[in-house]
């Protein structure tokens, strides 16, 4: 089994690949006329090119690699939080996956909603019984 050092390293450095995915792979675009249904607007993911998309594809294989081994970490802390850390894990792969509507208008809104999540799996995955 992984230690909980190296998900947590692993952590670390997911997060900057995320980062870079997000503000330097991708962009977001304005759904026309969803202002007038919710204030400030929506946003969707532009098309991304191949190369992006490959980067995209390696990312997800990692971040599952990843997850399977955290959420096997809390299992056998018999922590109580794992619908916690699914929910949050489905955030992030929706991010990943760019399959999911944006609220914020800027990438670095983007990556503070990431940033977010993946910080709530590494204090689930530190702390798995005292959260």
């Amino acid at each position: 089994m992984d230690s909980l050092e190296q998900i947590k390293e692993h952590y670390k450095s997911l997060e900057n690949r995320v980062r870079l995915f997000i503000m330097v792979h991708s962009d977001i675009e304005y759904v026309q006329g969803s202002s007038e249904c919710v204030e400030g607007g929506a946003f969707t993911w532009a098309t991304l090119s191949p190369d992006s998309q490959l980067i995209q594809s390696e990312l997800y294989h990692e971040y599952m690699s990843l997850i399977k081994r955290a959420r096997k970490h809390l299992e056998l802390a018999g922590s109580s939080y794992l619908e916690t850390f699914d929910k949050s894990c489905a955030e992030v792969k929706a991010y990943i996956l760019q399959e999911n509507l944006l609220w914020g208008s800027s990438l670095q809104d983007v990556f503070i909603g990431v940033k977010k999540e993946l910080d709530l799996q590494r204090g689930l995955i530190a702390q798995p019984i005292l959260i």
